[in-house]
C-alpha cells in the first residue's frame, strides 16, 4: 500500500535522529521543528503519565510557532518505575555515569517502556495514543553495563539502551502491541492516528 497524501504538510515536533529515521520509513514527507520545551517532572503529574503529557506539550509548542497550516506530530518516551501517584520516569541519562546506573537499576527484571504520541490538526481535537512495551533485561555486572555504554553511547536514549544497535544483547524478551515503539516512535500508533485524521478529513482512497 502506498502512503496516502496528507491534505496539509506534516511537521515532526522533534529533531531526534531516531524519530526522523523511523518516520521516514512510512513514506510520508515531513519537516522537523525543535520544540522549545523542558522535559522535566511536572508537579501533580505521575511519572507514568509524563510521556503523554510531554508529547502533547511538544506538539502544542510547535503548533503555536507555525507560519503556515500543517499537521504536527510529537512523541515522548520514558521508562516507568512503579505505578500510580508514586511512579517515576527514567528519561535520557545524558552522561556515561547515569547511563550505567540506569542499566544496573533495570538489570535482571522487567520494566515498562511507555511512549506517548500526539497529533494536532488545525480546527480539530488533538488525538493521542499511549503505547507500552514490557522488556525483560538480562542480569548485568557493572563491567558489562560499562562496556555496553562505551560501545553504544546511549546517552540520549530513555533507559540507556538502543534496541536498533547492540541493545538486543541486553534483553531476554519484549512484549507489546507495537515493537517499533522501542526505537522511540511507535509507527503502528502513528499510522493509526494519520488514518483516523484522514477519515475525519473526508479523505477517500483513490484506486
Amino acid at each position: 500500500m502506498l502512503p496516502p497524501p496528507l491534505p496539509l504538510p506534516l511537521v515532526l515536533a522533534s529533531t531526534s535522529r531516531y524519530r526522523q529515521a523511523q518516520l521516514a520509513r512510512i513514506g510520508i514527507p515531513f519537516t522537523c521543528a525543535a520544540p522549545d520545551y523542558d522535559e522535566a517532572p511536572v508537579l501533580g503529574v505521575a511519572g507514568e503519565d509524563l510521556p503523554l503529557y510531554h508529547g502533547i506539550a511538544k506538539v502544542e509548542v510547535v503548533a503555536r510557532t507555525l507560519a503556515e497550516p500543517a499537521w504536527v506530530l510529537g512523541a515522548d518516551q520514558g521508562v516507568v518505575i512503579g505505578r500510580g501517584s508514586t511512579s517515576a520516569l527514567l528519561g535520557k541519562p545524558h552522561t556515561v555515569e547515569r547511563a550505567v546506573e540506569q542499566l544496573l537499576s533495570l538489570a535482571g527484571r522487567p520494566h515498562l517502556l511507555r511512549t506517548g504520541v500526539a497529533l494536532w490538526r488545525p480546527g480539530a481535537p488533538l488525538t493521542t495514543r499511549v503505547v507500552d512495551v514490557t522488556l525483560w533485561m538480562r542480569p548485568l555486572s557493572r563491567a558489562q553495563a560499562e562496556a555496553y555504554v562505551a560501545a553504544d553511547q546511549p546517552l540520549d536514549c530513555a533507559g540507556s539502551y538502543r534496541i536498533e544497535s547492540r541493545g538486543p544483547w541486553l534483553f531476554e524478551k519484549a512484549v507489546g502491541d507495537d515493537p517499533t515503539a522501542i526505537e522511540g516512535l511507535p509507527l503502528l500508533a502513528v499510522t493509526d492516528l494519520l488514518w483516523q485524521a484522514l477519515a475525519e478529513s473526508n479523505w477517500q482512497v483513490r484506486g
